[in-house]
């Protein structure tokens, strides 16, 4: 493929960009050290070379699509850990161009599942993309879950059952997962998730290296050992965001 052509395929990528940029808080990071998320079009160049970025490039445009369509009023757009691993997981297969449909098309699915456009109605993406959902799992069951990646197929299936066994207990209007009021939020926690507390929560994990999979480097080693639910609980509380 030419380089126009691989320019013309990845071009795509610039216009999801520009509606993550025009977001009500723009491109964030939980990266401390700088103010904005890794561009798509550079990370995907940083990633994958000729043939693979054009499929790489395809599966950014895919979940970052999905991620605005179903959580719009996400706050954070850190890709870069998320994309490292399906490219390295589709490099270690005998197809590449497979493999990353099947990550990609799995991982939109979760999007629509859990995001504002379902039942659940979760507002933020974050606790997939940062992993508290994949440690919490783990940590359930570390003899056969270690070495499980945040977002290898194994928890991303797994994450898919649990949304439709969620959806189930909304439909019995579940004491933990209740039916919602049109335009509500869903909240299962005993801290404030609006955008403001949101930020200020999140930020301060960060800085305190207290988040399972920190997204926001293409090298990041997840984490599962400590209970980072506990962690999280106790910070919002020191910070004063109770519900």
């Amino acid at each position: 493929m030419s380089a126009r052509a691989i320019e013309s395929r990845v071009a795509t990528l610039d216009a999801v960009q520009a509606r993550i940029d025009a977001t009500t808080w723009g491109a964030l990071t939980l990266d401390p050290c700088r103010p904005a998320a890794t561009p798509l079009r550079e990370l995907v160049a940083s990633l994958a070379g000729p043939p693979e970025v054009e499929h790489l490039a395809a599966a950014a445009v895919e979940v970052a699509t999905a991620q605005l369509d179903n959580f719009p009023e996400n706050l954070f757009w850190d890709f870069d850990r998320y994309l490292a691993s399906v490219h390295e997981q589709a490099s270690a297969s005998t197809d590449y161009t497979g493999s990353i449909e099947r990550s990609s098309l799995m991982t939109v699915g979760l999007m629509r599942l859990y995001g504002q456009q379902s039942k659940i109605r979760f507002r933020y993406v974050h606790d997939f993309m940062y992993g508290f959902d994949w440690a919490r799992w783990v940590r359930r069951d570390p003899s056969n879950r270690v070495g499980v990646d945040p977002f290898g197929m194994s928890f991303l299936s797994q994450s898919e059952s649990r949304g439709r066994d969620i959806l189930d207990l909304i439909e019995a209007d579940d004491t933990w997962y209740p039916r919602l009021g049109d335009g509500v939020a869903r909240n299962p926690f005993s801290f404030s998730r609006e955008p403001e507390d949101e930020l200020v929560l999140y930020r301060d994990l960060s800085a305190r290296g207290l988040v399972p999979v920190q997204a926001w480097r293409i090298d990041a080693a997840p984490d599962w050992s400590r209970d980072f639910d506990a962690l999280r609980e106790a910070r919002a509380k020191a910070l004063r965001l109770g519900d």
